[in-house]
């Protein structure tokens, strides 16, 4: 009878102490499983950090900045991201070690943001310069061109302008037509001339023409040169020489006329030299006047 209760209380230890143990094994298996979970999550926010953290290197890397300081701003960045990068690489995960990369990293990302909302406005403001640069050079082929053009206008209109002035210089001239050329032997001290076609009998020539009506012509004294040509384009009479422009003028004879814009009929005396005697052929005889031929005719002898 006493040993049935020592049983009873055996048994009640043997299934505390189960009990028990069962505690310990389902409590070391939730601190073993904690810990492996807590090792993963280690494992993970190390790979995370790493990953960002190459991204915002390859990020960096792509950036291309003109302006210096936001350059130097990025370099150092990258330096940055490069030691943290290295150290999260090389260490065993803590959970201390990981929330100070954690700090570093946004630390970076505020930074990265900082530099690139400046790279978004220097580049906005490079549109506007590049757009105003577009403008300006634009104006100034527009200007190019237009200057071009006035140029050309201004070439143009000189050179109607020229015309117009050679125009009214033309028309400004005098005219010379029915001219008469006959063969002269002598005159008579009454003023008689007497005239033939003979050649060797020629000692002058009286030259009758008419200067012509022109209101536009200036009025006053008028030099005509008259030259005189031979069938053998020789000179006969020769009085001289005249410049007429670039050339000069073998003339025969100075008329000068007093000219009244009106119709002028006159006549002049071409004497030959001394000891110079005609040929048998056509005559051509011209006129000119300030550089310029202003009548001709012919006359034959025989």
């Amino acid at each position: 009878m006493i040993i049935k209760p020592q049983i009873y209380n055996l048994k009640l230890v043997i299934i505390a102490l189960t009990v028990l143990l069962c505690a310990l094994g389902l409590y070391s298996y939730i601190n073993y499983s904690s810990l492996n979970q807590y090792k993963n999550f280690l494992v993970d926010e190390n790979a995370l950090i790493e990953a960002e953290l190459n991204q915002l290197s390859i990020d960096y890397n792509a950036l291309k900045i003109d302006n210096q300081l936001l350059s130097d701003r990025l370099e150092k960045s990258k330096i940055r991201i490069i030691r943290i990068l290295d150290s999260v690489k090389h260490i065993t995960p803590d959970i201390k070690l990981l929330t100070h990369y954690k700090e570093q990293l946004h630390a970076i990302k505020r930074e990265n943001a900082k530099i690139l909302k400046l790279v978004a406005q220097l580049n906005k403001e490079n549109k506007l310069l590049e757009e105003e640069a577009r403008l300006a050079d634009q104006a100034l082929d527009e200007t190019i061109l237009l200057s071009k053009n006035l140029k050309q206008q201004n070439i143009n209109l000189s050179k109607l302008n020229t015309n117009y002035l050679n125009e009214i210089d033309k028309a400004k001239m005098i005219s010379v037509s029915d001219i008469f050329v006959e063969g002269v032997k002598r005159v008579t001290t009454s003023g008689n001339i007497k005239t033939t076609t003979t050649a060797k009998r020629i000692k002058m020539l009286n030259v009758c023409y008419t200067v012509l009506k022109n209101d536009i012509a200036t009025q006053g004294k008028k030099e005509l040169y008259f030259q005189v040509l031979d069938p053998k384009s020789n000179v006969i009479a020769y009085k001289g020489d005249v410049a007429m422009g670039d050339t000069s003028l073998m003339y025969s004879q100075l008329d000068v006329i007093n000219y009244t814009n009106n119709n002028l009929q006159t006549c002049v005396f071409i004497e030959l030299l001394e000891n110079e005697t005609l040929i048998k052929g056509e005559y051509y005889i011209t006129v000119y006047h300030d550089n310029q031929l202003i009548g001709s005719a012919t006359a034959t002898f025989n």
